[in-house]
């Protein structure tokens, strides 16, 4: 199946006459080569400029590239091809991605699937580094210590810490004992050393759902992942939010950001999002424990406690937020029609003819939704915001003829 990258402008143009935003879509404007296409993933470098990453390549010979966003010019200027990464996977929950550090040092993460007979889903998570913007990188290394190829490592997120480096989390099966879960892990780089010794922050973790790692403006390095309890009823899959107020050497304070209590024998393949406004930690995610959809929370006291959810869409998948001035705004895939969400493995996949849809969430509970034009068949959307009034909207979608990545 071959796929199409989109990324659009989204303006806020705030009416006077209406108390709420009104959303205002820009055309798109292809970015990519001409081969597959997919997973993008937006950050930015050392100096704040925009930077987005996607996996590029025919079936066998993908690759991870990048390219910074011009203000200047209005769009990305040429891609970067990180050669080290040919043969990773086009994945959209668990997209390859980059981030820089405070000096300037290019870390570039990535999967490489290796299936067994013993394990059909085992992989690896590999890196590289560029100490020179790009223009040469280390020889690849792997992310975790544990190195045997029967295990199964994904679904990463990684982030600019702190002190400047560089931690990382991701599931991996390195202590699986029974039928279902991972254990969720995490490390820091060290200089020019990278990652450093990983250790278990979490047990009996949803083995395919996207984590998520994000820092806050006080230093606070939180993590949200789809946790998995035993019940009499049977596993209940919901989110758990944990915290480190010193850099990643400790991690605490799990708590559920919502008592779903989803009970799945499944994966849904569908992850959270956080990011911290105003002085509240948001979270959006999907379940379909109680009434099925995309739900929203809030916490003002840094994860200990957070607020009653709220439904914010009945069909949507894969969320994604940031913080846009005083706005929270969000992305997300919509399909047209409800699925199974309580049958079997693969439960939760995306089947069905969607669109993409951007929102922001005011903290009155009106959210102003606008569907992206042209977006049907649109999946695994991301956003970066760069300014108080303008996001950019980053997704895959289908396409028959030619793949491409396209800027809206």
């Amino acid at each position: 199946m071959r796929k199409v990258l989109f990324i659009l402008f989204v303006p806020f143009m705030l009416c006077c006459q209406r108390k709420e935003s009104k959303p205002e879509i820009s055309q798109a404007v292809v970015v990519s080569g001409s081969s597959a296409a997919g997973c993008p993933y937006f950050t930015r470098d050392h100096q704040g400029n925009p930077v987005m990453c996607w996996t590029e390549g025919e079936e066998g010979k993908q690759q991870l590239y990048y390219a910074r966003y011009s203000y200047k010019e209005a769009k990305f200027v040429e891609p970067v091809t990180i050669h080290a990464s040919i043969g990773t996977v086009l994945r959209g929950e668990s997209m390859n991605k980059i981030a820089f550090k405070k000096d300037g040092t290019i870390v570039a993460v990535y999967e490489r699937k290796h299936p067994s007979e013993k394990n059909k889903y085992a992989g690896s998570i590999l890196y590289v580094q560029s100490f020179d913007n790009g223009k040469t990188w280390t020889k690849e290394k792997y992310l975790h210590t544990d190195t045997l190829r029967t295990n199964s490592r994904s679904f990463f997120d990684i982030a600019t810490l702190p002190d400047g480096e560089i931690g990382a989390v991701w599931l991996d099966s390195r202590f699986k004992t029974g039928k279902e879960g991972s254990a969720l892990f995490f490390a820091k780089t060290n200089g020019k050393e990278g990652f450093q010794t990983d250790y278990p922050i979490g047990e009996t973790v949803c083995e395919c759902c996207r984590t998520d790692l994000y820092v806050d403006d006080h230093g606070n390095i939180h993590v949200v992942y789809r946790d998995i309890e035993t019940t009499v009823k049977g596993q209940v899959r919901d989110f758990a939010h944990s915290i480190s107020s010193d850099n990643g050497v400790t991690f605490q304070s799990i708590q559920k950001i919502s008592n779903d209590n989803w009970v799945i024998d499944g994966c849904p393949h569908t992850g959270a999002s956080m990011v911290a406004n105003n002085g509240a930690l948001a979270v959006v995610w999907f379940t379909a424990g109680g009434s099925p959809g995309l739900y929203f929370t809030r916490s003002l006291d840094n994860g200990n406690t957070f607020e009653p959810r709220r439904l914010v869409s009945e069909n949507a998948r894969h969320p994604q937020i940031s913080s846009s001035g005083k706005n929270i705004v969000a992305v997300w895939d919509e399909t047209q029609s409800k699925h199974d969400m309580h049958a079997g493995h693969s439960a939760g996949h995306h089947v069905a003819s969607g669109y993409i849809t951007f929102s922001i969430l005011n903290d009155d509970k009106k959210n102003a939704s606008v569907q992206i034009p042209e977006s049907e068949g649109g999946e695994f959307p991301v956003l970066y915001p760069l300014d108080d009034h303008t996001t950019l909207v980053a997704y895959t979608k289908d396409e028959k003829i030619i793949t491409r990545i396209v800027t809206q």
